[in-house]
């Protein structure tokens, strides 16, 4: 009697390694499905155009939830919008010989850190507004003479600063602006470089009376530029450094 109670403890005992075996198997098989799926998520996502400058830490909040427009708005209000999120791009396309919309957040900043990436077709012209006021240029002009930058050069404060180098990537390549607005100055790394320096602009760029800007408000929205060209951004992130 006990001599086969043993044996089939034995037997039971097996059979449950056995069990745990297969079991344990078929989560580390799941665990790699798991892993590798997320593996190729993140394939999927393209990469940082500027990875030193690109968010990191505490308090980056992102200005695009890259599926919709919640938390923009289209202006002028009497043209139709022209504006729409694709493959997580924000993009603003029209017909040539048209002009589009710009685009604004609801939500107002002071002093920030801003992260943004965008990819300007061939003659493209857009900017990228700080407090609605003043105007981060954005242009296609790689190979242009990197010596002999413009005010209205990629990475400049249009029309006010030209930048320091021309740092423009070429035509099909996405770039990448991280800057700073502090007080009234203004820091512009473009492609990692630094192009404008703890800058103070004398006046603003433009002022969108429509949305109620006016000259010197300490706080504003973020405005992107869509009426002269199509254009496309992603990654678009903001630090606020006070509200």
């Amino acid at each position: 009697m006990t001599r086969h109670l043993t044996k089939v403890l034995v037997i039971v005992g097996l059979l449950g390694i056995a069990a745990g075996v297969a079991i344990g198997a078929e989560k580390a098989e799941k665990k790699g499905e798991r892993r590798a799926e997320r593996q190729g998520r993140a394939a999927s996502r393209p990469a940082f155009v500027d990875p030193e400058h690109a968010p990191r830490g505490k308090g980056w909040i992102p200005l695009f939830n890259g599926k919709d427009l919640e938390g923009w708005k289209s202006f002028p209000a009497n043209k139709p919008n022209t504006w729409k999120a694709e493959n997580r791009e924000l993009v603003s396309t029209f017909p040539e010989g048209e002009h589009g919309t710009n685009l604004y957040t609801e939500k107002k900043f002071q002093d920030f850190e801003i992260y943004y990436e965008y990819l300007v077709p061939k003659d493209g012209n857009s900017g990228v507004f700080l407090r609605g006021q003043y105007e981060i240029q954005i242009k296609q002009d790689y190979g242009r003479p990197a010596d002999k930058p413009d005010d209205w050069g990629n990475g400049g404060i249009y029309g006010q600063k030209a930048p320091l180098k021309n740092a423009s990537k070429p035509l099909g390549e996405w770039q990448a602006v991280y800057a700073t607005m502090i007080g009234k100055e203004i820091t512009v790394y473009l492609n990692g470089q630094k192009v404008i320096d703890k800058w103070t602009p004398p006046r603003p760029t433009h002022l969108y009376a429509d949305l109620g800007v006016k000259a010197g408000d300490p706080s504003g929205p973020i405005v992107l530029q869509g009426d002269h060209k199509p254009i496309r951004f992603r990654r678009l992130f903001i630090k606020p450094l006070k509200e």
